[in-house]
């Protein structure tokens, strides 16, 4: 036996004994939507959300922003509070407030086909989003 297979045998032992299994990624880590709809109502383009392990990013059609975020069992989903760039938008910021806001109160989530909806405690549609391409 070569020593890069007992070295590779050794590293790979205590996952094998302890039956440590790679943590299961959450089905919203690693994607990016399209807002389409806040509060119900319809957004101009531009405003984002994508999703990594520990955070939430994205575009308020004004200013980008970040959050952290949390996973617990799905379709639970806790985002805490976004903090952002504070340039100021002409006719925009109304949008961004709720769009931020409307982030800190979401509950959980449904995704179907290519839209995913982010629900508040009472299952209200909080947040409208579209896959992005």
């Amino acid at each position: 036996m070569s020593r890069s297979y007992l070295f590779g045998l050794l590293l790979a032992a205590p996952l094998i004994i302890s039956g440590a299994a790679p943590a299961q990624v959450h089905p919203l880590e690693g994607t990016s939507w399209n807002v389409a709809k806040v509060q119900g109502v319809a957004v101009p383009a531009g405003l984002t959300l994508t999703f990594a392990a520990d955070r939430v990013t994205g575009s308020t059609g004004c200013n980008k922003f970040w959050a952290p975020v949390d996973y617990p069992v799905p379709p639970a989903i806790d985002i805490g509070a976004p903090q952002s760039k504070r340039l100021y938008c002409m006719g925009a910021m109304s949008i961004e407030r709720a769009y931020l806001a409307s982030l800190e109160t979401v509950e959980s989530y449904v995704i179907n086909g290519e839209t995913l909806k982010m629900l508040m405690h009472d299952g209200d549609v909080f947040i409208e989003l579209i896959r992005a391409k």
